[in-house]
C-alpha cells in the first residue's frame, strides 16, 4: 500500500508539474499597454450567413471571436483556439503647439491636425442600395467616427480609417455642406450644437444635402467627411491692387486675427497679409485721354456671406479673379469717363472721382455678398492718342491756372484789405467823438440827479418833522382824555360809594327803629376794652365778668324808658 500510495503521489505530482509547465510555457499569452488578443476557435459549426466573427455570449461555432481581449495575461489553450496579438486602435488628438494656418485659415501640416476615425463594418446585414454611410448593425461605413482616444477593436471585424478632423481657426469660420440627407441623425454632437446655436436655439431640423446657411465658430469638428463637408472661409478684409510694377512692395495689407501656431503669436494677435499685385488698370476719360493708374481695393466679407460666396462664387480664390477684377475695371470705366483728364487729377475732383468709384464697386458686388471698404487710385498717368505721356503738360496747366486764380484772389484780398482799413479808420475816429459826448452827457446827467437827490432828501424830512408833529399832538389829547376820563371815574365811584352808604345806613336806621338805638348798636360794636378793671357798683353787687356787663349794659341801654 505504500508503494501504491507513492506512485499515486508522484504521478499527482508529475501531472500537476507538467500542467503548470504547459499551462505557464504553452498556453500562456501576454498582452501589452498598447495590444489586444484575438481569439479564434478551431472547432465547432459553421457561422450564419454574414456573420465574419461569434457573436459575444455564444459559443459552438468556429471562427473568430467578436470580443476582444485587451492588456494583461490570459491563458489560452492552443489546442482549441488560435490567438493572434493585434495593436489597439490609436486616435491622434494632433500637436495644438505646431499648428501654423495660411492667409485663408488653412491648416499648412495636416498630419498635426487632431483625428477622426472612420469605422467600416466588414459583416452584418447589407445596407439599403444608394446609401454611402449605414446605420450600426448593417455592412459598410458607420456613420458615426470615432474621436481622439484609443480603442479595442477586432480588426478582423472593423476597418479604420484616420482622416484630419477639420480645424476651424479664429478669425475663419466653417462652411458646412451636407453630402447626404436627414443630417440631425448622422453629424457628431459638437457639429450639430455648433448648427443649433445658430438657429436661436431652435431644435435642428433634418435637412437636405447642399450647404446651409448656418456657419460654425472657430473650434474643432470630429465630422464624417463622406457626410459633411466643412469648408474654411477666412472672414474680414483683404484687398486686391491692380499695379504696374509687380516686383515692388504691395501697395495695401491685409490685418486678420492670428491662428497660432509654431510662430509663436498668441490667439488674437494680428498679422499682415500681403496682397497680389497685377497689371495698372486703364480707362478712358470724357475727354479722350488714355488714363493708366495703380488701383487698390479693399474688400470683405462677414461669416453670414460665406456660405453664399461657397455656394455661388466656389470659394475666396475665386472671387478677386472672378468678381472684384472685373468689378474694378467696369467701375473705372464707367464713373471715369464723367471725368476729364484734368479733373482726374486735381484734388478735389479725384476725391469726388475716387468715393463715386467706392459707390460703384458696391453696388456691382453687393448682390454676390460682397463689401468694398475703400478704393485707393495711385499714379494716374494720362495719354494722348499717340500714346505720348501728357500728365505733366496737365499738372503744369493745372497749376499756371491755380497761380493766376490765386493771383486774381490775392488782388481782390488786397482791394478787400484797403477797403476795410479805410472803414476802420474812420470808426476810429467816430469811437472818438462818441466818448467825448458820452463824457459830457454823463456829468450832466450826474449833477442833474445830485440835485434831484437832495431835493428829494429835503422834502422826506419836512415830511418826516410833520409826520412826528401830528403824532406828538395826538398823543397830548390821547393823554388830557384820559386824565379827564380818570378824574371822573374816581369822583363817581366816590360819589357811588357815599350813596351805599348812605343807603347801607339808613337801611340800619330803619332796621333797628331809631337813630338812637342805632347809635347804641354802633356803640357796642366799636367797643373793645383792652383791660379788666373792678367797679363797684352798690352794696351787694359786684361784677367781674365784663362780657356779661357789656351785654346787659347794652341791653339796659336798649330797654325804652320807663322800663326796669
Amino acid at each position: 500500500m505504500k508503494i501504491i500510495i507513492k506512485a499515486v503521489v508522484m504521478l499527482v505530482v508529475i501531472a500537476w508539474a507538467a500542467w503548470m509547465a504547459f499551462k505557464w510555457g504553452v498556453m500562456r499569452q501576454y498582452v501589452g499597454p498598447d495590444q489586444a488578443l484575438v481569439v479564434m476557435d478551431k472547432f465547432g459549426k459553421e457561422l450564419p450567413p454574414g456573420r465574419i466573427t461569434i457573436p459575444v455570449g455564444e459559443s459552438g461555432y468556429k471562427g473568430v471571436q467578436e470580443d476582444v481581449l485587451g492588456p494583461g495575461r490570459y491563458f489560452i489553450n492552443p489546442v482549441f483556439h488560435i490567438v493572434e496579438i493585434t495593436d489597439l486602435v490609436r486616435i491622434s488628438a494632433g500637436e495644438p503647439e505646431k499648428w501654423d494656418w495660411t492667409s485663408e485659415g488653412i491648416l499648412k501640416n495636416p498630419e498635426t491636425a487632431p483625428m477622426v476615425g472612420v469605422v467600416a463594418l466588414l459583416e452584418g446585414k447589407d445596407a439599403p442600395a444608394g446609401q454611402v454611410v449605414v446605420d450600426a448593425g448593417f455592412k459598410g461605413v458607420q456613420k458615426e467616427v470615432l474621436t481622439p482616444g484609443v480603442y479595442k477593436l477586432n480588426p478582423k471585424r472593423y476597418q479604420v480609417t484616420q482622416k484630419p478632423a477639420t480645424i476651424v481657426p479664429p478669425g475663419s469660420v466653417g462652411v458646412v455642406t451636407l453630402l447626404v440627407d436627414d443630417v440631425p441623425q448622422i453629424v457628431s454632437q459638437s457639429l450639430a450644437t455648433a448648427i443649433e446655436s445658430g438657429l436661436a436655439g431652435k431644435k435642428l431640423a433634418p435637412a437636405k444635402r447642399g450647404i446651409l446657411d448656418q456657419v460654425l465658430q472657430p473650434g474643432i469638428y470630429y465630422v464624417n467627411p463622406l457626410m459633411v463637408q466643412i469648408s474654411v472661409v477666412a472672414v474680414g478684409y483683404d484687398a486686391i491692387t491692380l499695379d504696374s510694377s509687380p516686383t515692388r512692395a504691395p501697395a495695401a495689407q491685409i490685418v486678420r486675427p492670428a491662428q497660432g501656431g509654431a510662430k509663436g503669436q498668441r490667439a488674437g494677435q494680428a498679422q499682415a497679409v500681403a496682397t497680389p499685385s497685377r497689371g495698372s488698370i486703364t480707362f478712358f476719360s470724357k475727354d479722350g485721354y488714355q488714363v493708366v493708374a495703380d488701383f487698390t481695393v479693399v474688400w470683405g466679407r462677414k461669416p453670414s456671406d460665406t456660405p453664399n460666396i461657397i455656394r455661388n462664387i466656389g470659394g475666396i480664390d475665386r472671387v478677386e479673379g472672378n468678381v472684384i477684377e472685373p468689378a474694378m475695371k467696369a467701375a473705372c470705366q464707367n464713373v471715369g469717363a464723367q471725368y476729364t483728364a484734368m479733373e482726374l487729377i486735381q484734388g478735389k475732383t479725384r476725391q469726388k472721382f475716387q468715393t463715386e468709384l467706392s459707390e460703384s464697386l458696391e453696388t456691382q458686388v453687393q448682390n454676390r455678398h460682397l463689401h468694398i471698404l475703400l478704393a485707393l487710385i495711385r499714379n494716374i498717368n494720362v495719354k494722348d492718342n499717340a500714346g505720348k505721356d501728357q500728365t505733366e503738360g496737365l499738372i503744369a496747366t493745372i497749376q499756371r491756372a491755380n497761380i493766376e486764380v490765386e493771383r486774381e484772389l490775392t488782388n481782390v484780398q488786397k482791394t478787400e484789405t484797403a477797403s476795410v482799413k479805410a472803414k476802420l479808420e474812420t470808426t476810429n475816429k467816430l469811437v472818438d467823438v462818441a466818448k467825448e459826448t458820452v463824457a459830457a452827457d454823463s456829468s450832466l446827467k450826474v449833477a442833474d440827479i445830485m440835485a434831484e437827490g437832495a431835493k428829494k432828501a429835503a422834502e422826506v424830512d419836512a415830511g418826516r418833522d410833520l409826520k412826528v408833529a401830528t403824532i406828538q399832538l395826538e398823543v397830548a389829547q390821547l393823554e388830557a382824555k384820559r386824565t379827564e376820563i380818570m378824574g371822573k371815574a374816581q369822583a363817581d365811584v366816590e360819589r357811588l360809594k357815599n350813596d351805599a352808604e348812605a343807603k347801607g345806613a339808613k337801611m340800619l336806621v330803619d332796621a333797628f327803629g331809631s337813630p338812637a338805638a342805632y347809635n347804641k348798636y354802633i356803640f357796642a360794636k366799636n367797643f373793645e376794652p383792652k383791660e379788666l378793671r373792678l367797679i363797684f357798683a352798690g352794696p351787694g353787687t359786684f361784677w367781674t365778668d365784663l362780657k356779661s356787663f357789656q351785654e346787659i349794659g347794652a341791653a339796659k341801654i336798649m330797654q325804652p324808658d320807663g322800663k326796669k
